[in-house]
């Protein structure tokens, strides 16, 4: 088994715009990620993927593998899937270019788990939400699982609903789980993506892994304990300067 790692770093993020160059401590985001994905042990090889010459000039400035991908890919998964010829890895990640604190041994995990041989088409991590604030915010991503943890739906709304429960004693009834934007794709996935018809769900709650679902594949989860820190709005990146001066070791 062999695994890459692909870092889809579009510059003009909706949100925050440019994000991904943005200065954190010193250096982009971008390269935070970059310098944490090439610490992981078990990975082949590491490239980004962007649609932007400047984006391009900065990574092979620090002596990075990038490689322009066409402006229209509309999300991560498409981008890589478009320059899948330059992976030779049997699975493939797709890490975020916001995540600057990137949890090393949380993708060792998934690479055991899959040395591990247990069938899965994706498989990506999961957290127990243990606030319920985060319940009810669309920034926070909710699955529910089966028993065996495969996905059965991701969301923006409050899922499981509680009937007849107030919304600040929901966790006293159910067991809600967040989800971290982490996949691993069997090749043959991104290789098939073409084919995969397209989703209403995932268009209306702007998640690309509803039309994995919708597809009728199999996405499996696994747990992890914490969500993690993504930069999506320029309070996130004030935050994530403030982690990193007060935790100078990450």
């Amino acid at each position: 088994m062999e695994f890459s790692i692909a870092i889809p770093a579009r510059l003009g993020s909706t949100r925050l715009p440019g994000k991904v160059l943005a200065d954190l401590n010193g250096k982009p985001v971008l390269k935070h990620v970059w310098d944490a994905a090439n610490r992981v042990k078990g990975v082949r090889e590491v490239i980004v993927l962007t649609e932007s010459t400047k984006v391009l000039d900065v990574v092979e400035g620090w002596g990075g593998v990038c490689y322009l991908t066409a402006e229209s890919c509309n999300n991560g998964t498409e981008r890589i899937a478009s320059a899948l010829d330059r992976f030779s890895g049997d699975f493939i990640f797709n890490i975020q270019s916001d995540e600057p604190f990137l949890r090393i041994g949380l993708v060792e995990d998934m690479i055991a788990w899959t040395r591990s041989g247990k069938p899965f088409d994706i498989l990506t991590p999961v957290y127990p939400i243990g606030d319920v604030d985060d319940i009810f915010n669309p920034s926070v991503v909710k699955v529910v699982l089966t028993h065996s943890g495969k996905a059965l739906y991701f969301s923006r709304s409050p899922i499981p609903h509680v009937r007849e429960t107030a919304p600040n004693c929901w966790l006293d009834k159910a067991q809600c789980f967040g989800h971290l934007g982490i996949y691993l794709y069997r090749r043959k996935i991104l290789e098939q993506l073409q084919t995969i018809p397209q989703s209403q769900l995932a268009a209306v709650e702007s998640l690309e892994q509803l039309r994995f679902l919708q597809g009728n594949y199999c996405i499996q989860t696994i747990a992890t304990n914490k969500n993690s820190i993504a930069i999506d709005t320029s309070e996130d990146l004030i935050r994530a300067r403030k982690i990193i001066r007060e935790t100078p070791s990450l």
